[in-house]
């Protein structure tokens, strides 16, 4: 454990932080030039981490969350419309089985009458 927080310091000793990234050397190593074209370029030496690969990678970690987010939300939007047509279809079918209800006690309210009127008349 000594060792390593010895060494620690060694490691890091030789890291720059420049205006592309983290570094070996304090300055950056860029040459300017034009081309025959009369267009600017700049070549620069690599540094251990660039700021814009970490700024890629950052966007990348965030788009890929973006995209899942999306994708839940769709889920969860065709699992909502799932359970508004199983709750309509429960409906209509409640509905049906109360007009089968009623239709039924109205069919045994009549054969009541009739069979009370059967009675009557077999009585008179």
């Amino acid at each position: 454990m000594r060792a390593f927080i010895f060494a620690l310091p060694l490691v890091f000793s030789a890291c720059y932080l420049n205006e592309r990234g983290i570094s070996s050397t304090y300055y950056n190593d860029c040459k300017a030039y034009y081309d025959a074209a009369g267009v600017y370029h700049e070549g620069c030496e690599p540094n251990i981490i660039e700021f814009s690969d970490a700024k890629k990678l950052v966007n990348a970690k965030k788009t890929a969350v973006q995209q899942e987010l999306e994708r839940a939300n769709q889920e969860r939007a065709k699992d909502e419309a799932a359970i508004d047509k199983l709750e309509a279809d429960f409906q209509k079918e409640e509905e049906e089985a109360r007009k089968r209800a009623t239709r039924a006690e109205e069919l045994a309210n009549k054969k009541e009458e009739q069979n009370s009127q059967e009675t009557k008349d077999f009585g008179e």
